[in-house]
């Protein structure tokens, strides 16, 4: 059910709606966190524009682009980051329990 609702809106919504119940239906390596960076100019423009164009979020037009990134590094990420993989391939991977309660939280 989460996965769905990060379908219709954003993670920040999303997370946002389930309150201190975030911790329970969406997996720790998967939660929102703070980054601060700098990149060039012409990055942040050309992610600022297809994010206007796409109707999402500067944020989720990064988070999809870095999920090739990652998914790229993935074996050696699993090695260096515990439960990396389960979180990856999250929710699928959960064997459908945490869906459930995901469920009842919405």
């Amino acid at each position: 059910m989460v996965s769905f609702a990060i379908d219709l809106w954003s993670q920040e919504e999303t997370e946002a709606a389930l309150g201190t119940d975030v911790t329970e239906a969406i997996p720790e390596l998967l939660r929102l966190t703070e980054l601060e960076v700098r990149i060039p100019r012409l990055e942040v423009l050309a992610l600022e524009k297809v994010a206007m164009r796409d109707g999402r979020a500067v944020d989720a037009v990064l988070a999809r682009e870095l999920l090739d990134f990652v998914s790229a590094d993935a074996e050696w990420l699993d090695r260096e980051i515990p439960g990396f993989l389960e979180a990856l391939a999250w929710p699928e991977s959960d064997g459908g329990a945490k869906r459930r309660t995901a469920a009842s939280l919405i």
